[in-house]
């Protein structure tokens, strides 16, 4: 069988099957939706499809566009570097017997920050070439800020295992609640 003969035995079929469905409405004494109806319920199926796909597409557009004064208040992370550390401290009610392993990660901490700080002012300058550079040079710079942020990542974690290690639970939990997912940390 072609597929010409294919899809016009498919297109009576249905034609054909709805006919029966109309007549045994009839018989029974309902009624089909009348045209304003279909016409009405076709225009909301189509409303709700195009506001989705509207929605995704204005969803999937870039990320919006800093300007100067929120990518500079970005790089700006380690101005308040002894009030974080005093909010963690605090928060995490940390003991004398404990003080010793909080000042090894407190000193991580800052020097972690300030490297931070400092490789998103060269991020910032760096993006100026980013955007002239060929497809290979951009790669090799973001690679390069990547292995940058897997050394900090690797060194704050060899500062948080042994002060997590001497937290209580209850320390333990606010630790999880409030420095899991938390940028340099």
């Amino acid at each position: 069988m072609s597929l010409r003969k294919i899809v016009r035995h498919q297109r009576i079929s249905l034609v054909s099957r709805t006919n029966q469905q109309r007549e045994t409405r009839q018989m029974k004494g309902e009624k089909g939706m009348t045209n304003p109806n279909k016409l009405n319920l076709a225009a909301m199926v189509l409303l709700a499809v195009s506001s989705a796909a509207w929605a995704q597409d204005v969803g999937a557009a870039a990320p919006p566009i800093q300007n100067d004064a929120d990518r500079d208040a970005a790089c700006r992370m380690d101005e308040h570097i002894d009030g974080q550390l005093a909010y963690i401290k605090a928060e995490l009610k940390i003991t004398e017997v404990q003080e010793s392993q909080w000042n090894v990660f407190a000193g991580m901490f800052r020097e972690d920050k300030e490297k931070q700080a400092r490789a998103c002012k060269a991020a910032q300058e760096q993006s100026r070439s980013l955007m002239s550079a060929s497809l290979p040079e951009s790669m090799k710079m973001m690679a390069g800020n990547l292995a940058e942020r897997l050394e900090s990542l690797r060194s704050m974690e060899a500062a948080v295992q042994p002060l997590y290690a001497i937290l209580s639970k209850a320390q333990k939990k606010t630790a999880d609640e409030i420095m899991k997912g938390a940028p340099g940390v």
